[in-house]
């Protein structure tokens, strides 16, 4: 059973003592590591890098909008993109990627997952034949949602055919520990009819399931079946994917809930927690490399905001973290690969994530995105939290809330940070934690002199009963506001630094 860790010091109870998942897309360990022609060691290599730094779960997708990657089909297309083009040589030559892939993972004590994106976002210069020749079954999508690639609209029985036959050959031909579903694609269902057609997916998802059941019997053990899905649960239900039905009839083995491209601190990772809590299923939550659009701008999650955010998946419940598009943000950054996947150590152990600095960032992961609708994720949902105070208002005031799970007895310091950019040095702001009025001290307000201090920023050190174990709402009202300023009084970021005992 899965629990909360109420004491630092006491570990969590997984389902699995498999901690760590990876997750590598159809293309960019191709573009990014591998060279052109690819051989044998060099995929060796790759493998022994992730076994090196922990990870327990290797997922490589295997397909994408119909095309098959890191393997070769009769009966599917393979795809004929330049960096999968560097694996021809060996597929002509009999070898199969995956197959080493899987081999190597099995050698270094890794499960292997054959991953399957379920839609996806991503343009292609030619689609697969299955998708061109059949425009009806393409999802019609409203104009504030992502318009990229073609979508299939699984209402239709031959696209949900089309897919499973797929993941049927993948399981028959390899020896894989289970498969993976991405659902973080644009859409499954015309919009907004998900609800009420949830039970064609779940009825895939059946199917699946007794096809795993059936080759796992023969091979003497269970075969996984992951969904990586939405966060929070009330948007994949809009979706059309009924998780919850998932979890209970016991389809899935396990579920990773989270953004589609951010670290969203303040995702609903919790009910996710309540449904797996009880249940065999197990909960790894999504890591994504940048907490926001606007810190992708910058620099990937640091160390003590990986560790923050794992701190708050274990604490929810969690039995691991599964990393996603981890390569995107470090394969050009520094340190690089290899030395930045050595991280994920910390991250696999709840106590040593208990013990070292924490960083957390609650920022606007969507903020400042025009491509949905303004500061709206993929899906069209607002996906920015925002408090705006009318600089001609008496006393304006609004709410920003927030998720940390922290307690505080085991906590040395802690400071919060409250960051806007129109936020001048002679704003006088009254900041109050769950009622608890926050003092900005001696070295909480900015220094007026050039290029010393943000003039967007106060800080608070953190009275020890302030904090509130899980949801926490920040009142920020604007006392008196900057004369010469006019407009909007915008603030949302709030950073927590914690420093345990």
């Amino acid at each position: 059973m899965s629990t909360a860790i109420n004491n630092p010091n006491d570990p969590a109870d997984p389902h699995s003592p498999r901690r760590l998942m990876y997750v590598a897309d159809p293309s960019s360990i191709a573009v990014g590591i591998l060279p052109d022609s690819v051989q044998p060691n060099d995929l060796y290599q790759w493998v022994d890098m992730l076994a090196d730094a922990g990870v327990d779960i290797f997922v490589q997708d295997v397909c994408s909008q119909g095309y098959t990657v890191y393997w070769r089909s009769d009966q599917f297309q393979y795809d004929q993109r330049d960096q999968h083009r560097r694996f021809l040589p060996m597929l002509d030559a009999g070898t199969q990627p995956l197959q080493l892939l899987l081999d190597r993972s099995r050698e270094r004590g890794m499960a292997f997952i054959a991953g399957f994106r379920m839609n996806d976002n991503h343009d292609f210069p030619v689609f697969c034949d299955f998708i061109e020749s059949h425009p009806q079954w393409q999802l019609v999508r409203p104009p504030e949602a992502n318009q990229g690639g073609k979508p299939l609209d699984f209402t239709f029985d031959e696209v949900r055919a089309f897919d499973f036959q797929i993941m049927a050959e993948v399981a028959d031909r390899f020896d894989v520990d289970g498969l993976e579903l991405t659902f973080r694609g644009p859409g499954y269902f015309p919009a907004p009819h998900g609800p009420q057609r949830a039970h064609l997916m779940t009825d895939l998802m059946r199917r699946l399931r007794e096809m795993l059941d059936a080759h796992g019997k023969s091979r003497g053990k269970r075969l996984l079946l992951g969904a990586r899905v939405i966060a929070p649960i009330e948007q994949c239900l809009e979706l059309g994917l009924d998780v919850p039905t998932w979890i209970a009839e016991r389809l899935i083995d396990y579920v990773s809930p989270q953004d589609t491209m951010y670290s969203d601190f303040n995702a609903g990772y919790a009910p996710f927690g309540d449904l797996t809590r009880d249940n065999p299923c197990m909960l790894y939550p999504g890591m994504n490399p940048w907490s926001s659009y606007r810190m992708r701008q910058k620099h990937p999650m640091t160390a003590p905001m990986q560790r923050a955010l794992a701190h708050t998946f274990y604490n929810v419940g969690a039995d691991g973290v599964s990393l996603f598009n981890h390569f995107v943000g470090h394969l050009w950054n520094p340190p690089f690969y290899p030395h930045a996947l050595h991280d994920f150590r910390d991250l696999r152990d709840p106590n040593r994530v208990a013990r070292a600095q924490r960083h957390y960032v609650f920022d606007p992961a969507w903020g400042g995105v025009p491509w949905f609708g303004m500061d709206r994720n993929p899906y069209g949902v607002l996906g920015a939290q925002r408090v705006i105070l009318d600089r001609a208002a008496d006393n304006p005031s609004g709410v920003f809330r927030f998720n940390l799970y922290e307690h505080m007895d085991h906590v040395r310091a802690a400071t919060l940070l409250v960051r806007g950019p129109d936020l001048t040095q002679h704003d006088q702001l009254d900041v109050k934690l769950n009622d608890t009025p926050l003092s900005l001290g001696p070295f909480g307000r900015p220094d007026p002199r050039p290029r010393e201090h943000c003039p967007d920023t106060r800080w608070f050190a953190l009275p020890p009963d302030a904090p509130a174990f899980g949801d926490n709402h920040l009142t920020i009202t604007l006392v008196t506001s900057d004369p010469n300023a006019s407009g909007d009084l915008i603030l949302d970021e709030v950073e927590v630094f914690v420093q345990p005992r």
